[in-house]
């Protein structure tokens, strides 16, 4: 069964990274080349999702000299702020970080608003990543209360569709947060995993309502009411509080666990079949016809190094898209590509394709 999860997983992974994305440049500058034209033209400013782009700055400014004006903005905001911005030729910003790859690929690269920049010495850049191009992934596992159970209380994740688990599941509100949806498209791209997985732990053919096994899961599982949360910092603390005697189970991004001792919480993941979490990637773009567009593709570079990266790769659930750069000692496994097939990857063009349909389905699943 694992070898038939296995080629499943493959066939997936090629389908996400055979397709082109537009506005795809791959630089032929030496990279002293690169970095003299950048020391030349002095500043970037960068619209990013994380508030660490303050430090990964710093080191930037630290290294080449070049200063970074960094500033945290959401999906919607930097959208918002590079559209105008690129049709006004009004250009402030020269380089973006980004979350929603359906979006990237639908809106911004196809308008020409952002330019995919591959460095030209990251041969090593896995496929998956390139295009568009990922500097971080970071997943999201199922976890449990480990002061009360002593392993994992469920071992499939058709589990958390029993009665037993009605109301004591906690994850982020598929309305609100596009990483579940993101997740719903990654379970219906694998149905037939999921079939298999619940004939293996069942004893028994699944009966399906639904045109695939990925939707029967989806259904089922917003059918036992499961707790919704915006953030998973109320997802780690309701499932890690000490002291419960039946505590429930989540979902939410691994670095929760890096506040774990801090907060005294019990915290740890579940080694789930056929999954055992989501891999959410973080894009890096360069702002077409931007006013240091060679500092951007610098900076590009620079956060593919381990010194560049480390602002996020140094806590727990957090990796370089490059398997040889380092990460926290306290990952389960050392790179992304050690999770294998236990870790579910949105292909974006699925994603963009179904989007709107698997959120309708989730709301009318919901329903009593």
């Amino acid at each position: 069964m694992t070898h038939r999860f296995w080629l499943s997983g493959v066939a997936v992974f090629l389908a996400m990274t055979a397709a082109p994305t537009p506005g795809y440049a791959q630089d032929n500058k030496e990279p002293q080349a690169l970095v003299d034209a950048a020391k030349k033209e002095g500043e970037l400013v960068a619209y990013w999702h994380s508030s660490r782009i303050t430090k990964a700055g710093a080191a930037f400014e630290k290294a080449y000299g070049i200063k970074v004006l960094g500033t945290k903005m959401n999906d919607t905001e930097t959208t918002e702020k590079i559209v105008r911005e690129v049709e006004s030729g009004n250009i402030q910003a020269d380089v973006i970080g980004y979350d929603d790859g359906p979006r990237l690929i639908t809106e911004l690269l196809p308008g020409n608003y952002v330019t995919n920049y591959v460095p030209a010495d990251a041969a090593d850049l896995p496929e998956i990543s390139r295009n568009p191009l990922v500097y971080l992934w970071q997943v999201t596992v199922f976890g449990y209360n480990n002061e009360t159970h002593k392993e994992c209380p469920i071992s499939n994740v058709w589990q958390l569709t029993e009665p037993e688990w009605k109301g004591k599941f906690h994850m982020f509100d598929p309305r609100l947060r596009s990483t579940m949806i993101q997740m719903f498209s990654a379970i219906e791209d694998r149905s037939e995993e999921m079939a298999a997985s619940y004939q293996d732990f069942y004893g028994k053919p699944l009966e399906m309502t639904e045109k695939n096994a990925g939707l029967e899961f989806i259904k089922r599982l917003a059918a036992n009411q499961p707790i919704l949360y915006n953030e998973d910092l109320d997802i780690a603390a309701a499932v890690g509080t000490r002291g419960q005697k039946d505590p429930p189970m989540g979902f939410y991004f691994l670095g929760r666990h890096r506040e774990a001792a801090a907060k005294n919480h019990a915290l740890d993941i579940c080694n789930l079949v056929p999954f055992q979490g989501f891999a959410q990637p973080s894009f890096a773009q360069t702002v077409t016809g931007s006013p240091h567009p060679n500092a951007a593709k610098l900076f590009i570079s620079f956060i593919l190094t381990d010194e560049g990266v480390s602002p996020w790769t140094t806590d727990i659930g957090a990796y370089s898209p490059l398997s040889t750069l380092k990460s926290s000692p306290d990952n389960p496994y050392p790179s992304l590509e050690a999770w294998g097939t236990k870790m579910l990857y949105a292909d974006n063009a699925h994603v963009t394709d179904r989007r709107q349909d698997l959120l309708d389905f989730w709301i009318t699943s919901s329903r009593p």
